[in-house]
């Protein structure tokens, strides 16, 4: 089981954070939920893609599993690790998907509150099963329009979730310089650093570009929908 293998790859030293994704609902077992919750290096962020939030659009996708069951999936998460961070997939404009199967969708993100959600717009795909049984029958301007206010209330959801970050101290892991650094440093030869948190939170912050692999401490002093923003602390505050 994928529990007995996080717990084994647990043990092997030297390695100070697990992650593992995407998971499909179904296979988010109770074995699971404990291993990520009782192994400390395993990281309590979860991919789980919902897609829609309309039964007749997931049965049309051939996904397997119901909204109820993916809310039954979602309480299980929260009741487990109150602290775990959930991601999710969903596609608008699905062939058939009516305002009323949109809605759905709709209250789905507002009721999960998930961190992030990577929102895309339906395109056919030559030799996929939807594009042989169904027409691409949703204008462009209607799945343009859904794209775009899913969109902004993840984005509010998000923002929202992310001030409870606001004047605390996050443990991330760098990753180097973020796509908007400059390439050249200032007087400190400092630079805009981008790493993550345990539970995969992106943060942003100034500093050395020799800190990319190292584990650092930041504060927290501004956010977005996506993003935390704060200060790296000085290397003596910073060793945990």
């Amino acid at each position: 089981r994928l529990s007995d293998l996080l717990a084994g790859v647990h043990e092997v030293e030297g390695i100070r954070r697990i992650r593992f994704v995407t998971n499909y609902p179904c296979d988010m077992t109770p074995d699971l939920l404990q291993a990520v919750r009782d192994l400390p290096k395993v990281c309590p962020y979860l991919h789980v893609p919902a897609q829609s939030g309309s039964n007749r659009i997931l049965q049309r996708m051939k996904r397997g599993y119901t909204v109820e069951e993916y809310r039954e999936m979602l309480a299980a998460i929260r009741e487990t690790i109150p602290e775990a961070a959930v991601t999710s997939d969903f596609i608008v404009g699905f062939c058939g998907e009516t305002e009323e199967d949109f809605a759905a969708t709709v209250r789905l993100v507002e009721e999960a509150r998930f961190k992030n959600s990577f929102i895309f717009k339906y395109s056919p795909r030559p030799g996929t099963k939807a594009d042989e049984l169904w027409p691409d029958d949703v204008p462009e301007e209607v799945k343009r329009r859904r794209n775009n206010e899913l969109l902004a209330i993840q984005n509010r959801i998000g923002e929202a979730e992310n001030r409870r970050f606001l004047g605390q101290f996050v443990e991330v892991l760098v990753e180097g310089p973020s796509k908007a650094a400059s390439k050249k440093h200032d007087a400190q030869g400092t630079i805009q650093l981008t790493g993550r948190t345990i539970c995969d939170r992106i943060v942003v912050f100034a500093g050395s570009p020799d800190l990319a692999g190292q584990f650092v401490r930041v504060k927290i002093d501004e956010v977005s929908a996506v993003t935390l923003f704060g200060q790296l602390l000085s290397p003596e505050r910073a060793v945990s």
